[in-house]
């Protein structure tokens, strides 16, 4: 049987909190595509969200017909539901362990960070999440969940990244929270752990899994309504920056200037959704051609010899 580890963490943060929205966290727009070369499968997940199986169908066939693996075997486990088997709204998400083949027996994984998988080493990587501002302290959802064996439970987990020693993606806290039976939607809620409360998040990555370490086919997860929660955090970097930059202007439309000393410094501007979708190294008084990008909120950090020590936000409106 195909295991799954994850970190597992059970102390609570207690603080004042405030309300964070989860992009997409309702499940009720969904993005529709197709995985596979050979034998294309139509896949779909929630806007913002994405799901394992897409990749497991596109490299399953890709390597499979090397070894000759049925291009047919490759199951779908990210479904759109609705119903009774929704919370709020009109659907849900729903996520099915199923046996992807010579992988064995494999959880359903809705995820809103990115995946890839290393088809020469097959390691699976996470990047990008949610951009925030916010010490994320929990992560709540809905959930309904049908184990196929009374062994099996299903997972929340959640892990918040920030700028550590000039790697932007470094793991600052974790929560999990394990899953049994459970017939009618009930509420759930992973909470945090930081073992370094003094160190900044920028990003959180939520993951949902229909098996944990013991998988068994069928069991069967539906998620729905997804909110998080944070605490304000001090930015400490900002008070030792020497040399303030200037980013302006805020709104801006297709340009945004940047205007500090002659110190090397290094602009990144984030997506709400964790994506950087501007890198700009400057000194002195420079810019970024926001032209490409679509209106909406961004984050930015100002980065000098690998620390960050300027962060903010601004609008982008066309």
């Amino acid at each position: 049987m195909k295991k799954i580890y994850f970190l597992l963490s059970a102390l609570a943060l207690s603080a004042s909190v405030n309300a964070q929205t989860v992009t997409g966290g309702d499940m009720e727009a969904w993005h529709v595509g197709s995985a596979g070369s050979t034998f294309p499968k139509v896949v779909r997940a929630p806007n913002n969200w994405y799901g394992v199986d897409s990749l497991i169908i596109a490299d399953g066939q890709l390597l499979g017909s090397l070894a000759g693996i049925p291009d047919t075997v490759w199951k779908q486990q990210v479904f759109k539901d609705s119903g009774a088997n929704a919370h709020g709204g009109s659907y849900a998400a729903k996520l099915v362990t199923a046996d992807q083949d010579t992988l064995g027996i494999f959880p359903g994984l809705l995820t809103n960070a990115v995946v890839s998988v290393d088809l020469t080493t097959f390691a699976v990587t996470f990047s990008g999440g949610q951009a925030t501002t916010l010490r994320t302290t929990s992560v709540s959802a809905w959930i309904k969940y049908a184990p196929a064996n009374p062994l099996d439970s299903a997972n929340i987990l959640v892990q918040t990244y920030g700028n550590v020693a000039g790697n932007p993606d470094s793991l600052l806290g974790t929560g999990i929270i394990k899953i049994g039976a459970t017939p009618a939607f009930t509420q759930y809620t992973a909470n945090v752990v930081y073992p370094n409360p003094a160190l900044y998040v920028n990003n959180v990555r939520i993951t949902f899994a229909s098996s944990s370490d013991t998988a068994f086919v069928g069991s069967t997860l539906w998620v729905d309504d997804v909110t998080m929660t944070g605490v304000a955090q001090v930015d400490g970097v900002s008070s030792l920056s020497a040399q303030k930059v200037s980013v302006y202007p805020n709104p801006a439309s297709d340009v945004l200037f940047l205007e500090g000393g002659a110190a090397a410094m290094v602009c990144n501007l984030v997506s709400v959704n964790g994506q950087v979708v501007a890198t700009k190294s400057f000194s002195g008084k420079s810019s970024i051609d926001l032209t490409t990008l679509p209106s909406g909120l961004y984050f930015f950090t100002i980065s000098e010899n690998g620390v960050v020590t300027q962060r903010g936000k601004v609008s982008v409106t066309k």
